[in-house]
C-alpha cells in the first residue's frame, strides 16, 4: 500500500478517486431524479453535432473523435468509468513494471501522457459493447425526429436565427432532453424562460422553432 504513494503513481490514484467522487455526485444527483453524468452526456453530443443515426459528415473534428469513442450511443457514465478505469490501469501497470524490472519510475506526467492513448482505446473497443448490456436511458424513450412539436422551455442564452440557444423538455416517460434551439424566422428572440415549439430539425441536436402559440380563450 505504501507503494502505491510515490509520487509516479500519483496521476492513477487520482484517477481511481474521481471515479469516487463521480459514484457519490452519481448517487446523490439519482435521488433528486436528475443524473449529472446524463446531462453531461448530452449538452456534449449537442454541443459537437455527434449525430450517429445521421448519414453525413456534419460534426465537426472533435464530434468525430467523441463519435468514434460512442459519446452519444453509450451511456457517458459508462464512458467516463471505462476511461478512468483505462487509464489507471495502464499507469499503475507500466509504472509498476518499470519498477519492478528496473527499479526506476517514469515521472508522473510523462506516464500520464503515455496511459492517456491506451485508455482512449480501451474506451473504444470496450465501449459499444459494454453499451449493449446497459442500456442508453436518455436516448431510449424518444428518437430525435420525435422531438418535432414538443413545447420547449429556453434554459440557457437567447436564441436567433444562426445563433441558437439551449432548451430543454421532459418528454412523458419523464426523461430530460436538451436541444439547440433557434427562431423559425429571422427577426425573432427567444429568451431564457421562454416556452417554444419546435418545427424542424436541421441538423444534429440543433432544431428550429415558434413561439408557441397563446392558448385560445374559454367560451
Amino acid at each position: 500500500m505504501t507503494s502505491l504513494l510515490q509520487a509516479g503513481y500519483a496521476p492513477f490514484i487520482v484517477a481511481i478517486g474521481i471515479m469516487l467522487v463521480i459514484a457519490v455526485l452519481e448517487s446523490v444527483t439519482l435521488l433528486f431524479g436528475f443524473s449529472v453524468t446524463a446531462h453531461a452526456g448530452n449538452l456534449i453530443a449537442h454541443q459537437f453535432d455527434i449525430d450517429h443515426a445521421a448519414s453525413g459528415g456534419e460534426a465537426g473534428l472533435a464530434g468525430q473523435f467523441l463519435g468514434w469513442l460512442h459519446v452519444g450511443r453509450v451511456p457517458f457514465l459508462v464512458l467516463l468509468v471505462l476511461f478512468l478505469t483505462g487509464f489507471a490501469v495502464a499507469g499503475l501497470l507500466l509504472q509498476s513494471v518499470l519498477h519492478g524490472l528496473f527499479h526506476f519510475m517514469l515521472p508522473p506526467a510523462f506516464a500520464a501522457c503515455l496511459a492517456l492513448p491506451l485508455a482512449l482505446v480501451f474506451v473504444r473497443k470496450t465501449g459499444k459493447p459494454i453499451g449493449r448490456i446497459v442500456p442508453q436511458e436518455e436516448t431510449s424513450a424518444l428518437s430525435e425526429i420525435d422531438f418535432i412539436g414538443r413545447a420547449v422551455r429556453i434554459v440557457t442564452g437567447e436564441a436567433t436565427q444562426g445563433n441558437p440557444a439551449e432548451g430543454r423538455f421532459v418528454d412523458e416517460f419523464g426523461q430530460a432532453h436538451y436541444v439547440r434551439v433557434e427562431p423559425d424566422e429571422a427577426g425573432l428572440v427567444f429568451v431564457r424562460g421562454q416556452t417554444v415549439l419546435i418545427t424542424t430539425r436541421v441538423s444534429g441536436s440543433l432544431y428550429r422553432a415558434i413561439k408557441r402559440p397563446d392558448p385560445a380563450p374559454s367560451p
